[in-house]
């Protein structure tokens, strides 16, 4: 690799990591996820910072992928100064996805960014709050309900007026001053606004 290219990254990968410090998400991680440390030789939030680092690092390998990714980066400057590339497996990294996905990305997310936007200083007076629909490829063919906490992808793409295409929804807050999502989720297709927007107002507001 070209030194000057290795620089760049190098430089690219340590704001990132500067930038992840200073709004506390790992904090923020650590404090919300239930830590087990016989099961793992780093923290949710070290693994956390690892695949952000992996993914915003001009190249997004696969898991088993990410100890060669680090091989030659400073882990100890970049994540903590206990880790190695090596602790970076994918069993270590897919155990912390696993307790991300059991506590609630969701409500992870609202935490983390309400931290950000605290530390950033940035007022929660206002907020915006709106929806918009997805559509996705592919074949779908289980009709039944889904279940609880799972989305339903339906048929009709509302906005093309495409109904032969399959779509979701998005529900999305932002801050108002530097349009921060402060909390996010997907629904199922053609839900209403009108059902789901009063629910929402009240989850953010609890979290």
């Amino acid at each position: 690799m070209d030194q000057t290219y290795r620089s760049q990254i190098l430089d690219h990968l340590g704001l990132v990591a500067a930038m992840f410090d200073e709004l506390g998400i790992g904090e923020v991680v650590d404090k919300a996820t239930q830590q087990n440390p016989e099961r793992r030789d780093l923290t949710v939030g070290e693994a956390v910072k690892a695949m952000v680092l992996n993914g915003l690092g001009f190249v997004n390998h696969a898991l088993y992928l990410v100890p060669r990714f680090f091989q030659n980066k400073p882990t100890s400057r970049l994540i903590a100064p206990r880790v190695t590339p090596a602790q970076l497996n994918d069993d270590a990294l897919g155990r912390a996805l696993e307790t991300l996905y059991a506590y609630g990305v969701t409500e992870l997310y609202s935490l983390i960014a309400a931290t950000a936007a605290q530390r950033l200083d940035l007022a929660a007076t206002f907020a915006h709050l709106d929806s918009t629909s997805v559509h996705v490829a592919g074949r779908y063919n289980r009709e039944e309900e889904p279940e609880a906490a799972v989305i339903h992808i339906t048929r009709g793409y509302s906005r093309d007026h495409r109904p032969d295409l399959n779509q979701v929804m998005l529900e999305l807050i932002v801050e108002h001053q530097a349009g921060i999502p402060v909390l996010m989720q997907p629904l199922s297709g053609h839900t209403s606004d009108g059902k789901t927007f009063g629910h929402v107002v009240k989850e953010y507001v609890t979290q």
